[in-house]
């Protein structure tokens, strides 16, 4: 295969779906002159997706450590430090996939601009897997004081209870994918009560993990002095969602 067709098959193969993002003339590739241009456009829009993503994981660090403000500026340097180490990297390596293609030809730098997009779009999707990006996939790690998780499948479930709430929360986790949350519950009711007003008392113990799921034992004492109850109740995990608590009839009244 010459230099041009190998770089042909080498852009067409890894930024098929850059090129539909970038410019609709992108989505059919008839000259190599377009290849340039489409190539040069995903670049672009792949810098843009990094530039995201690397900044949307700065304010997940910040608004995860307000309670630890400098936990927080370490993380950020931290993350800093690395982004600055990983476009180093990216730019000193990209070239070295046009070492076989003559220096000042269109093909050079198109080869070396694809290099950049397919790496920046991986490492977006890299720093989108680290902490929790939605609001109710959030965890305040300091405020932690239970947790558990098992494999269902091929992901994985944890529960996690923290101090002065007594609310559950129950995530669905991709361990291949830097353990980015890719679903969460969070259990503050039962039968439309609110635990923290509608309740004296309430919360989740005897956390177990079954083949259908999380099991619990709610306990509830109402307003009005009728005592504790205990109701046996299970969080089902199925297909890797995470559904409604379902409960039976309470276990005991104290």
């Amino acid at each position: 295969m010459n230099i041009f067709a190998r770089f042909i098959a080498l852009s067409f193969g890894c930024l098929f779906v850059s090129f539909a993002m970038a410019e609709d003339d992108c989505k059919e590739i008839t000259v190599s002159a377009q290849v340039d241009r489409c190539v040069e456009a995903a670049r672009k829009e792949a810098d843009t997706q990094l530039n995201a993503s690397y900044k949307k994981l700065l304010g997940r660090f910040e608004a995860q450590q307000r309670r630890d403000p400098e936990q927080g500026k370490a993380l950020v340097a931290m993350a800093r430090e690395s982004q600055r180490a990983w476009i180093k990297l990216r730019d000193t390596t990209c070239p070295l996939e046009a070492t076989e293609i003559e220096p000042g030809v269109a093909a050079h730098v198109t080869t070396i601009s694809n290099c950049m997009a397919r790496m920046s779009l991986e490492r977006a999707a890299y720093l989108d897997t680290i902490v929790a990006d939605e609001p109710g996939n959030v965890v305040d790690l300091n405020k932690v004081y239970l947790s558990g998780s098992q494999r269902f499948g091929d992901v994985v479930a944890r529960y996690v209870s923290t101090f002065g709430s007594p609310c559950l929360t129950v995530q669905i986790l991709a361990p291949n994918g830097g353990w980015r949350v890719l679903s969460s519950k969070r259990f503050c009711s039962f039968e439309g009560k609110a635990f923290w007003t509608d309740y004296a008392d309430a919360g989740f113990e005897d956390h177990a993990f079954a083949d259908d799921g999380l099991h619990v034992t709610l306990r509830l004492t109402e307003l009005r002095g009728l005592g504790e109850k205990r109701l046996a109740c299970v969080v089902p995990i199925k297909n890797e969602q995470i559904k409604e608590l379902k409960c039976g009839a309470p276990e005991s009244s104290a």
